[in-house]
């Protein structure tokens, strides 16, 4: 069973945090389920990307074991 991550993205219409799986946003149209405003998939397409790649580095280095590159706590 393949579990989906849940991601938070807010609204372009209302603002309003949308907490759903990936693939949701990456539907070719849905509706806010806060204020019913469409949206399209291109209006998260930027941020999707950088959330995949940051999940897919987080695999990485639970998978392979490479060190991370840094962050608040570590250096690099």
């Amino acid at each position: 069973m393949v579990v989906e991550e849940i991601i938070t993205l807010d609204c372009p219409c209302c603002q309003t945090a949308i907490s759903q799986p990936l693939s949701w946003f990456k539907k070719t149209y849905s509706t806010c389920p806060h204020c019913g405003g469409g949206l399209a998939a291109s209006q998260f397409a930027a941020q999707l990307v950088a959330i995949e790649e940051a999940l897919d580095t987080a695999v990485d280095e639970m998978v392979r074991g490479v060190p991370s590159s840094g962050g608040c706590c570590r250096e690099k």
